[in-house]
């Protein structure tokens, strides 16, 4: 039987459905959008390409973000806004230093995982050097959160949870060792390895890290 008060709510007007289609369409283009930056270099994605993944017209395109750069723009807000909200949040738990540091660790695995056009993104930059605002912005970000996540081992280096290693190198160690076996998932050859895999791999590889960095 049907709810009295949502019988009697009034239908969504032509103005809410339209806004609706607006934000759903919009989610299409930079979902799409994301999908193929993990596949390809910016320069390489072309309107048609991101209007035929996502399976809308190319002129849909225009109107929800006028030009190329201000979509890539716009996937590139949402994912550093998705990977900045992960990680604070694993840094900002209220647990232990060491708990707090494998907890990061864990959250830009997952990060990594469910974004793969973070791992393209890094990698491509990375190997040719940024060559717009955005992908400036994202290297600023990434190296805001490689420096908390240095601060999250020095943590855990001064309350004696962990050996006295050097809080910055091991940082960058792990944060490359994550990307490179991320980027495996990305692979067309035999050199491929799962998502599931790559998860596996890293969570064995952790626990036998960490077994010899915990002080006894």
């Amino acid at each position: 039987m049907s709810d009295p008060e949502e019988s009697a709510a009034p239908a969504a007007g032509p103005a809410a459905r339209g806004s609706r289609r607006r934000e759903r369409t919009r989610a299409l283009l930079l979902d799409a959008t994301e999908r193929l930056l993990s596949q390809r270099a910016p320069e390489e994605i072309r309107i048609d390409d991101v209007a035929a993944e996502a399976g809308v017209s190319p002129a849909s395109v225009y109107v929800h973000f006028g030009t190329k750069d201000a979509l890539l723009a716009a996937v590139t807000e949402r994912v550093l806004a998705v990977a900045t909200d992960a990680l604070r949040t694993a840094f900002a738990a209220e647990t232990s230093p060491l708990e707090r540091f494998a907890g990061a660790g864990a959250a830009y695995l997952r990060l990594l995982l469910d974004h793969p056009a973070v791992v393209k993104y890094l990698t491509v930059t990375g190997e040719r050097g940024p060559r717009a605002p955005v992908e400036e912005e994202v290297v600023v970000r990434f190296s805001q959160l490689r420096g908390e996540f240095e601060q999250s081992i020095r943590d855990a280096v001064e309350a004696g949870a962990i050996r006295p290693v050097d809080p910055e190198l091991m940082s960058y160690f792990l944060f490359g060792a994550w990307n490179g076996v991320a980027a495996l998932a990305l692979r067309r050859d035999a050199l491929a390895v799962s998502p599931q895999g790559v998860e596996q791999a890293v969570i064995e590889a952790g626990l036998t890290l960490l077994d010899g960095l915990i002080v006894n």
